[in-house]
């Protein structure tokens, strides 16, 4: 439908800044005259949703309601391009209401330009274009519910239900997976074997595969453990270089190698090793051909995994076709999806019973189909009434097409501000893992998220991401340990629905390969999934907002002035910012790689021309340098991602707007910054041996939004210490020291008063305490994750009785001297994860059996507990997954 575009172009008809530009153009009256009349277009817009039009009428109605939108999207930018986009950086730093007076000046002087009487032209023509659209609903039976349209502009706000993070809507695949593991571990066959798993779109095979790859046996069996996801439309040196990474890190010769050279390397990578390595979801039998033709074949015990729609990729292999879902099975797992607060243990009610039978029937125990059919009835209500009801009214479609309907069902039922963020997965390659932080960001920066009076903008996006994920439209990959999303990604199917989607609503192409790159000359919103989008790149296309190209090398985009998001999704490998020059409509930048210094300048003019940036992303671009002050004053700006050590902003500057604010040097005028950057939830530092840590620790009680903070630098741990009131800090939830001192001698003695009372999650890095800091760590009643990197001073740590109460995961890195750990009964009760990476010196830790709940032991290169790892392992059988490797 055209809500979502029209939603756009109402919020920003509202935007007093917008309002203001306008109104110098002489188009002001047009403004308020079109909001009228978009608003009540709105209604019908909402009966032409919930009828699910199918009048071919009706769809061309439809469409030009939104081409019109797109059109008043046009003139906006048109009116900011022509005007704001000459004013001077300098008066732009000054705010909105100077870019008006500059506008008004500029006005003045060029008031006679044909460009700026076109604009009135132009916005006269769309009023007669909505009034003709308006006027023409009746012809179409397109009627108006007589409800208002205010209900379309928010998505109600409901409480957040928050799955268990093992993943309890896995049900029937442990006997398929036992029989694979089987095979796996068969000692009767020395050569590599190839295991097929066949099925259709949504019946589990990647689910099934996983359990597979993360059994406990199987991680212990094998030398090697490669996972490869494959795309329809994939690229054979990339999958090679992925297979490669697994085992070494890429050299260069392998990022510029060809096809020919990636085989060979692959054989050579992988030959005397015993591997598994899991194909999933390959649709081309010459794919497998082509790698399975090189792949080591020695008699050690190799296999690998194939999962596929199709019988036949693997000719030679007789496939194992995964079976569909029992009844009883199939219940079990509407229903967990379908009433995820209640306990199921007892059994269900009786009404819901008779009707969730008669709907599994229709899903015909296929594991998608249940689980989106499940999320569609867990936003309605348990009666009945309501599921019977969805059931006579639901388009069944004919055999086979039960999960596309179920899908599309599910699509139609969610407001239309979720269906534009759902309909945003489609520009995310296949099988890619979606960092939520930066997801949300590229929903604000797109305008798809509405201003709510008592959250941020990225607050609103994080409980639409809920919400589709109740649905069971996105799935949870990680989450924090506070509960929020960390990140999440989406099943083919349903990612090819939210392709079609978008196709429909003329939200997003995508551009897969060199053959179809003219179909994006005319798109707005672009998706790039090959390597290589220079000849994309070389043809005009005077409307492209929005680019995401995440491969590389990223493209000359300089002619494309209306860009409002670039992003490489962390892929490119090398950055020339005279490539983006000009962009000044830049909302959201998102750039890795490596900068190339020897053009300074061009960085420079390219940060000077950012008007209107929201998020700068430049994390992962190596050795960039430091931003100019410009950009600091740009009061738009609400999120910056930089590479370690850059110099921050400087006192004058005015950040209101900030939530973000990484790799940063301090400066002494950082304590009269502070005060200005109230609404900072993300915060790291490089402190500098000068900085003042007494005023510091002050304005740092002041930032009351302050959840995750960062500080690295020399003397750190000794300054917190003295931090008096940084104990009573109530907010923080995560907080990493990382002394980065080199002095051996530099020690000290932590106290629980010199941490946050509410800290989650705790990061200690290159720390040297005088005695055992569990003793000390353990106190922290909160604490659900603890990291202790690099500590070279105790021998011997104890966690006592009652310590460490919630502690979830922890991780011992480097710790070069420790030689003795012991676990008092009753410590640690809840913990879930311990890993274990360069202790070389530690035996085996006493205790490991009074951790009930652990669910994995993972140990990396400690030279003593491999001597004794049959003991580890008789000690942890109790645990699901033990990985132990030198």
């Amino acid at each position: 439908m055209a809500e979502g575009i029209l939603n756009l172009v109402l919020g920003k008809l509202s935007d007093v800044v917008v309002k203001e530009v306008l109104l110098i153009h002489g188009v002001g009256e047009q403004v308020e005259t079109l909001s009228r009349e978009l608003s009540r277009i709105q209604a019908f817009l909402k009966d032409a949703d919930m009828k699910q039009i199918v009048n071919e009428r009706q769809k061309h109605w439809v469409k030009e309601v939104r081409d019109v939108a797109y059109d008043i999207e046009d003139v906006i930018d048109n009116a900011f391009f022509l005007k704001v986009s000459e004013t001077p950086s300098k008066e732009l730093s000054r705010g909105g209401f100077q870019i008006v007076r500059a506008t008004k000046r500029m006005w003045s002087k060029h008031k006679k330009l044909p460009a700026l009487h076109n604009l009135a032209n132009e916005m006269n023509q769309i009023l007669a274009r909505i009034r003709e659209i308006n006027e023409s609903r009746e012809r179409y039976e397109i009627n108006s519910l007589g409800e208002g349209s205010g209900e379309l502009l928010r998505l109600p706000v409901r409480p957040l239900v928050v799955p268990d993070m093992d993943d309890p809507d896995v049900v029937g695949f442990n006997t398929d997976r036992d029989n694979i593991v089987k095979q796996l571990l068969d000692t009767s066959t020395k050569r590599r074997t190839v295991i097929s798993i066949v099925g259709t779109g949504g019946l589990g095979k990647t689910t099934l595969a996983q359990k597979v790859y993360n059994s406990n046996d199987v991680k212990r069996w094998f030398d090697v453990h490669i996972w490869v996801a494959i795309s329809q439309e994939f690229n054979l040196k990339d999958i090679l270089r992925n297979i490669i990474e697994h085992v070494e890190p890429l050299s260069r010769n392998d990022l510029e190698g060809g096809e020919q050279y990636l085989l060979t390397k692959l054989y050579r990578t992988l030959n005397g090793k015993k591997y598994l390595l899991v194909l999933d979801d390959i649709w081309t039998t010459d794919l497998w051909t082509r790698i399975g033709g090189v792949l080591p074949n020695a008699e050690i015990g190799s296999r690998v995994i194939i999962t596929s729609r199709f019988q036949n990729i693997a000719n030679d292999v007789e496939p194992y076709k995964l079976p569909y879902l029992t009844e009883e099975s199939s219940l079990q797992l509407l229903m967990k999806k379908a009433l995820p607060n209640q306990d199921l243990s007892k059994g269900y009610l009786n009404d819901l019973y008779e009707v969730g039978q008669q709907f599994i029937k229709k899903c015909g125990g296929l594991p998608l189909a249940l689980v989106v059919l499940g999320g569609l009835l867990s936003k309605r209500p348990a009666i009945y009434a309501s599921w019977i009801k969805l059931l006579q009214t639901m388009n069944w479609g004919t055999d086979g097409r039960e999960c596309t309907e179920i899908i599309a069902t599910s699509y139609n039922d969610l407001p239309f501000v979720l269906k534009s963020c759902f309909m945003f997965f489609a520009a995310f390659p296949e099988d890619h893992e979606i960092d939520a932080q930066g997801l949300f960001r590229l929903w604000v920066a797109e305008g798809l998220i509405l201003a709510e009076e008592s959250r941020t903008l990225e607050d609103t996006a994080e409980s639409f991401l809920e919400d589709l994920v109740q649905r069971s439209l996105v799935q949870v990959s990680q989450r924090s340990h506070t509960s929020s999303i960390k990140s999440c990604h989406i099943h083919d199917l349903l990612r090819e629905v939210a392709i079609q989607k978008a196709k429909e609503e003329n939200f997003l192409t995508i551009c897969s390969n060199p053959d179809n790159w003219e179909s994006c000359t005319k798109a707005r919103h672009v998706a790039v999934h090959y390597s290589g989008c220079d000849e994309l790149m070389e043809h005009a296309n005077p409307k492209l907002q929005s680019l995401w190209c995440p491969k590389w090398p990223m493209p000359n985009c300089s002619q494309h002035r209306r860009l409002k998001v670039l992003s490489d999704m962390g892929q490119s490998q090398g950055v020339e910012f005279e490539w983006f020059q000009g962009l000044t409509q830049l909302r959201y930048c998102e750039l890795s790689g490596y900068w190339h210094r020897n053009n300074f300048k061009s960085f420079e003019s390219f940060i000077g021309n950012l008007k209107f940036v929201e998020t700068l992303d430049f994390h992962l671009l190596e050795n960039h340098p430091s931003l100019p002050d410009y950009i600091w004053n740009v009061k738009t700006l609400r999120h910056v991602k930089l590479w370690q050590h850059n110099s921050g902003p400087s006192s004058s500057a005015n950040l209101r707007n900030l939530q973000t604010l990484m790799g940063v040097r301090s400066q002494e005028s950082w304590n009269a910054l502070l005060p200005k950057l109230p609404n900072v939830r993300d915060l790291e530092i490089l402190v500098e041996r000068s900085f003042s840590w007494d005023l510091f620790a002050k304005f740092l009680g002041t930032l009351k939004h302050l959840t995750c903070l960062k500080l690295l630098g020399n003397e750190v741990p000794e300054k917190i210490v003295s931090m008096q009131r940084f104990p009573f800090y109530e907010h923080l939830q995560s907080l990493t020291v990382w002394e980065q001192s080199p002095l051996l001698n530099n020690k000290f003695l932590p106290e629980v008063g010199m941490f946050p009372i509410h800290l989650t999650e705790l990061t200690l890095i290159g720390l040297q305490f005088v005695e055992d800091p569990l003793s000390v760590l353990e106190k922290l009643q909160s604490l659900r994750m603890l990291s202790l990197e690099g500590e070279k001073a105790n021998q011997k740590m104890s966690c006592s009785a009652g310590g460490f109460q919630q502690l979830h995961e922890l991780y011992f890195t480097g710790m070069f001297n420790l030689e003795e750990w012991e676990i008092m009964a009753d410590g640690m009760p809840k913990l879930k994860i311990l890993r274990l990476e360069y202790c070389f010196k530690l035996g085996v830790p006493l205790g490991l059996q009074y951790l009930s709940n652990l669910k994995e032991v993972s140990v990396f290169d400690c030279s003593e507990i491999r001597k004794h790892e049959d003991e580890i392992r008789d000690i942890c059988k109790h645990v699901p997954y033990v990985y132990i490797k030198i």
